[in-house]
């Protein structure tokens, strides 16, 4: 009997937030810049991605940056290299998990199994907008010019232009934006280059889980990811993920590209990690200054129900009490938004020693302890607008304005932040629109494995015995191709490693031999050779023959010969793949317990 069961992984990037209303506490993400304490004692600072959206609309740039930062409010700081005056607003948190959620990475297993012993499964069913603005002490001192000084959000947001590096440094040193000193030289370069600096701090008051993303629109010529600073916080290997959204696909301008090769991956052992680390072995290949395309295509792929929905009504809270304003929240579905658990904690804070989800689920018990003093009907009604409506509303309008979304992923190191990416569109390119990965291991009866890897359009079959790990291949190359993307046409090839990972599949495939019950599988060649002219492999009902007429085996019809070495269709070698994802969001829906009495 042969019975099969698919296993799919969730690709949980480090941005995804996985909580309803009164979930865990947040953490966010920065992109482009560096955290550094304002405080005495200052705490480790871990960066490990960055996630930024560009729209180019002319000579135009919006940047949407999502930032993470675990520690205490009142010591986060953030600066961030930015090429001219921006004008700065509340960026849409849910539009950077709608994203990763449709296009984030994920590669599946299906495993079927022919003799329902070696199946496990066999026999079992199936912020405050009414505060002033800050004030900033520029000490009297010649130094960088403030351009700009807002509240925006959560944030308050000052943009400096000019003056020194340890000008700069003095400046956001005095104004609790403190700085690392090795920072300086880097401040300097960026100084001489032109950029101006937005540095961002919590406004007083406010919690880390009032962290949101921020909209920087300005005018420019082309994106630019400026990491060179963020080197004096990051880790090895620290995940840049970069979303597009235009007329046509975007590709590194002065960053390779580069294709994944699928035979490199652990697929016994299939998880997030390992993709994550075959990406990394392969920008390595191609000098640790390159991304991979995991999709371009139609932004309609993006579900846009938790980015905003037309039942979010700001108005609905003038005049209100609190109680009533916990029911409207769960009338509106406000509840799904990441953000208005903060909003919460500012207006409606729960009592000292009560936990904040008793407190807001059973509200009406807890009416006498109620802080009025914090509750402003004006104030929260103008942050639901500021922060959930109005930035939810433009991501809406952004998806639906522009055809065409990529996404481009890379990891990269503090030694290697020696050059900040910056793209380029490109009508040419093609769609790549695949978010699922698929490969089948068949368990033949007795426990050896067949792994049916795609490698663009050729199936290659890996053997795996039983209690044997997934090759570890010697000399094969984790990058099927290493590109240059040019303005316009094709990719211009740099490394073709087709050659090379065919050489490590034969060498491999002829050390191992996968064994059904009664006999080594018969057939010869692959994709459908032998076969049933689907690539399905394994179903047939037939013996095999081993070309003399008689049959071995226990009936297996296999489309390859997984005993030796193995080639691709024809014997061609494959030529490279269309990588796709796909992110699972897991926010839930919340609802108040119990009803107003």
């Amino acid at each position: 009997m042969n019975t099969s069961r698919q296993t799919s992984l969730l690709s949980l990037s480090p941005m995804l937030l996985c909580v309803g209303l009164l979930g865990a506490p947040r953490s966010a993400q920065a992109c482009g810049g560096t955290f550094c304490d304002n405080l005495p004692d200052p705490m480790p600072v871990d960066q490990r991605g960055e996630d930024i959206l560009f729209i180019m609309d002319g000579s135009t740039i919006e940047v949407q940056v999502r930032i993470e930062y675990t520690g205490e409010a009142e010591r986060f700081a953030w600066v961030l290299p930015i090429q001219a005056l921006p004008e700065v607003t509340v960026g849409s948190d849910p539009l950077f998990t709608a994203m990763s959620n449709a296009l984030a990475p994920s590669w599946q297993v299906q495993t079927q199994y022919d003799c329902d012993e070696d199946d496990p499964w066999a026999g079992e069913g199936g912020e405050d907008s009414g505060g002033s603005e800050p004030k900033f002490d520029a000490g009297g001192d010649p130094g960088p010019d403030v351009v700009l000084e807002a509240v925006v959000g959560a944030f308050e947001v000052v943009v400096l232009q000019g003056g020194t590096a340890q000008e700069v440094i003095d400046f956001l040193n005095d104004n609790d934006y403190a700085q690392d000193p090795n920072a300086a030289p880097i401040l300097q370069s960026y100084l001489d280059e032109g950029f101006l600096f937005a540095a961002v701090k919590l406004a007083a008051g406010a919690d880390v889980q009032a962290i949101h993303p921020l909209s920087f629109k300005f005018q420019g010529t082309e994106p630019c990811v400026p990491i060179r600073l963020t080197r004096i916080a990051a880790k090895d290997d620290m995940g840049i993920r970069a979303y597009f959204l235009g007329q046509d696909r975007w590709a590194p301008s002065n960053y390779d590209h580069v294709v994944l090769n699928p035979l490199a991956y652990n697929w016994k052992q299939s998880s997030p990690a390992g993709y994550v680390g075959l990406l990394s072995m392969a920008v390595d290949e191609a000098g640790g200054h390159a991304f991979a395309t995991e999709y371009a295509g139609s932004p309609n792929k993006v579900e846009t129900f938790n980015i905003y929905r037309p039942t979010w009504d700001e108005t609905a809270f003038v005049g209100v009490d609190p109680i009533a304003a916990i029911d409207i929240i769960a009338d509106q579905a406000l509840n799904i938004h990441p953000l208005i658990q903060a909003l919460l904690l500012e207006f409606i804070p729960p009592p000292d020693g009560v936990d904040a989800t008793e407190f807001w689920n059973n509200i009406d018990f807890y009416a006498d302890q109620i802080n009025l003093m914090a509750w402003d009907d004006l104030a929260f009604s103008a942050g639901v607008l500021e922060r959930i409506i109005e930035p939810g509303l433009h991501a809406v309008d952004l998806l639906d304005t522009w055809p065409k979304l990529t996404r481009l992923n890379t990891t990269i190191s503090p030694s290697e932040m020696t050059l900040d990416p910056t793209f380029h569109a490109n009508a040419d390119l093609p769609d790549v629109t695949s978010t699922i990965v698929t490969t089948t291991e068949q368990v033949l009866c007795g426990g050896d494995s067949v792994f049916r890897v795609a490698v663009e359009k050729d199936q290659m079959p890996v053997c795996v015995p039983e209690g044997a790990s997934y090759p570890g291949w010697e000399q094969m190359p984790n990058a099927l191709r290493v590109e240059k993307v040019p303005q316009m046409g094709p990719p211009q090839v740099e490394s073709d490693n087709a050659a090379a990972i065919a050489a490590a599949y034969e060498s491999y495939q002829s050390s191992v031999q996968c064994l059904a019950d009664g006999g080594e599988t018969g057939g010869s060649g692959t994709g459908t050779s032998g076969g049933d002219g689907d690539g399905d492999g394994g179903g047939g009902s037939g013996a095999a023959d081993d070309g003399d007429g008689t049959e071995t085996g226990p009936g297996y019809n296999l489309p390859y010969d997984v005993s030796c070495g193995c080639s691709s269709q024809d014997g061609r070698a494959p030529i490279g793949l269309a990588l796709g994802l796909l992110v699972l969001g897991l926010i839930g829906p919340w609802r108040r317990q119990g009803a107003r009495g």
